[in-house]
């Protein structure tokens, strides 16, 4: 069963103060309540900000250009798949406005970068 982000921040902050606080003797009584909230905030920021590195679109969030190539995230039968496709509108999307590749519907798409911006990107590091 998944953990929520909450329950898990508060499973962390919970072990981390827990920890300090017997084992350490860094925390004192008065301050455990403070710092197991801080924890808290701080474990949920990180993992908010995680969840957003993605390099992956939802198709919820929007679609790529017309004609644009992209990789494809689709699920078939239980299995994921990836594959190389050219999104063009009339082509992928249903009467319905769904997105689908063969028999399957799109969960996420990614940009397949050009020669030249993984070039420049190589330059930077």
């Amino acid at each position: 069963m998944k953990q929520t982000v909450e329950e898990a921040a508060y499973d962390y902050a919970t072990n981390k103060t827990k920890f300090r606080k017997d084992v350490l003797k860094e925390v004192d009584a008065d301050t455990y309540v403070s710092r197991h909230a801080d924890s808290m905030e701080d474990f949920q920021c990180g993992a908010e900000w995680q969840s957003k590195q993605s390099p992956w679109i939802n198709v919820k969030e929007r679609l790529p250009e017309e004609e644009q190539k992209i990789f494809v995230l689709t699920m078939g039968y239980g299995v994921p798949y990836i594959q190389k496709e050219t999104f063009r509108r009339s082509n992928n999307l249903d009467i319905k406005g769904i997105w689908t590749h063969g028999n399957s519907i799109v969960l996420a798409w990614l940009p397949i970068p050009s020669f030249d911006d993984i070039l420049k990107n190589n330059n930077k590091k």
